[in-house]
């Protein structure tokens, strides 16, 4: 129904052009008018979304009308669902697609970073390479009681998020790591390079040596690593 304007403006435009065209001509071209008038507005809506955008101040923050960065996150997050809502979380299946929505709209995201799902691109950094699967959430803010909190969440070069992995706001991921699928990444969270996590809340299970050769720890060896 959004695209319905367009539609008919092609149609016009196309009428103008062509008054005599025939009717099964008309019937057969509509897809594509579709199409062309879905993406036209899918281009339109993200870069008035992007002009819409509000800046947000890492903390915590009331969460109250009287807080600008609550009013503001209110906003924003209203903003990127409606985007999402359009484009889909990988448009037409493509990952180059999807970050090029999520820098639109403020990621700094490297060359072949890609993420299924980002709650809040201005707070997000993620470096060349980095990858985070399918249905994995990389979140920069939490709600604590009557408290949002904000936090730039920073992820290095060549990192592996596993599949319906939960990033928490503030985690620092370092390059090479490697998450495995179905874990927790708490809040403020500092992830080594080269290091191998897994678990619900994520914990160090092993490293990464330089030839990319993983190595999980024995019992012993994880608690000194947890303990260091």
């Amino acid at each position: 129904l959004a695209a319905f304007p367009v539609v008919v403006l092609l149609c016009y435009l196309l009428y103008m052009v062509f008054p005599r065209l025939p009717i099964f001509l008309w019937i057969a071209l509509s897809p594509f008018f579709y199409v062309v008038a879905k993406w036209s507005f899918n281009i339109i809506l993200l870069r008035v979304v992007k002009v819409l955008v509000k800046p947000m101040e890492e903390g915590d923050h009331k969460m109250d009308f009287s807080d600008v960065n609550f009013r503001n996150w209110i906003l924003n997050t209203s903003l990127f669902t409606l985007v999402i809502s359009f484009w889909g979380m990988f448009p037409l299946g493509q990952a180059g697609l999807a970050r090029y929505v999520m820098k639109t709209l403020g990621a700094k995201l490297g060359e072949g970073a890609a993420a299924s799902l980002i709650t809040d691109p201005p707070l997000l950094e993620m470096g060349d390479g980095s990858y985070a699967g399918w249905g994995a959430i990389i979140a920069s803010h939490t709600m604590e009681g009557n408290r949002l909190c904000l936090r730039r969440t920073r992820i290095g070069r060549n990192v592996t998020i596993g599949g319906y992995t939960i990033v928490f706001p503030g985690a620092e991921i370092g390059d090479g790591a490697l998450i495995g699928a179905m874990s927790l990444v708490t809040k403020d969270t500092k992830i080594p390079p080269r290091t191998v996590w897994a678990g619900v809340p994520a914990k160090q299970i092993g490293v990464i040596d330089e030839e990319g050769n993983i190595m999980i720890f024995k019992d012993e060896d994880r608690g000194k690593a947890l303990s260091v």
